[in-house]
């Protein structure tokens, strides 16, 4: 999409809202990112431009995307450290450093090959 192609698609929104003909007034679609003309504010979901095979994306476009993949990625870090949490007993909610979720989960797996070691020395010495 060109930069006539998207203002000629904003010109048509506007122009297609503000018609006097007596109908009602169909809602219009929002602008992306690119056809605003502005970047979305920190904080705010963005969601990704798709365009049709051959055609290329705008820098606009290409940043709008690259700033949904790392919110999805920070999300995606975000719900892991969530998940330890919840399946290593000696963490709670209030303890949100990734530092100390990491260290406390290593402590735990460690614990677990070793009581898994103690069980299958069990399991040999029952088995005699």
């Amino acid at each position: 999409m060109d930069v006539n192609t998207a203002e000629a698609a904003t010109n048509s929104r506007s122009s297609s809202s503000s018609s006097s003909n007596g109908d009602a007034a169909q809602p219009s679609a929002p602008p992306t990112p690119a056809e605003a003309g502005s970047l979305p504010k920190k904080g705010a979901r963005v969601t990704r431009v798709t365009k049709k095979k051959g055609e290329l994306l705008t820098e606009e476009e290409k940043k709008a995307n690259h700033i949904a993949s790392e919110q999805k990625r920070r999300q995606n870090i975000r719900t892991g450290y969530d998940q330890l949490i919840q399946i290593v007993p000696t963490l709670t909610p209030s303890q949100r450093s990734e530092a100390l979720i990491l260290q406390k989960t290593v402590e735990y797996i460690k614990y677990l090959l070793m009581e898994r070691e103690i069980l299958e020395g069990q399991v040999k010495d029952v088995g005699r």
